[in-house]
């Protein structure tokens, strides 16, 4: 009774209504292998790589991921918007809009976004 998503599916449904050229920043390099295709074939994803970012978060330096996550996102700019993929980089979000001005969507405020819409038609 109670719905469940996958860690990326409402973010990707948000995506597909709010873009067509999706950048989709990682920083953990399979992801940017494996998730394109859990996007619609009518967008164009546009994957980046944030090169040392997750070596830096391992390390505990958050400062130092949240920096390489901005940093990759400004090639980014010709995107209509830019996802997220690890919910670790969520806390860069704020940043990253800034720092590329574009919309960014990230996998936790997706979801929470739809179970609250879910859990409204239920209720």
């Amino acid at each position: 009774p109670m719905p469940v998503l996958k860690p990326s599916e409402a973010m990707v449904e948000q995506a597909a209504t709010r873009g067509h050229r999706i950048g989709l920043l990682s920083t953990f390099p399979p992801t940017l292998v494996s998730m394109p295709r859990e996007f619609p074939s009518s967008l164009e994803v546009v994957p980046k790589l944030a090169e040392g970012a997750m070596a830096a978060l391992d390390r505990g330096d958050r400062a130092e991921h949240d920096r390489l996550v901005v940093e990759a996102s400004r090639s980014l700019r010709d995107c209509d918007l830019i996802a997220l993929a690890q919910y670790s980089m969520a806390p860069a979000a704020a940043a990253v809009a800034e720092a590329s001005r574009l919309p960014v969507l990230t996998t936790p405020d997706s979801a929470v976004l739809k179970l609250k819409q879910l859990l409204a038609v239920k209720g």
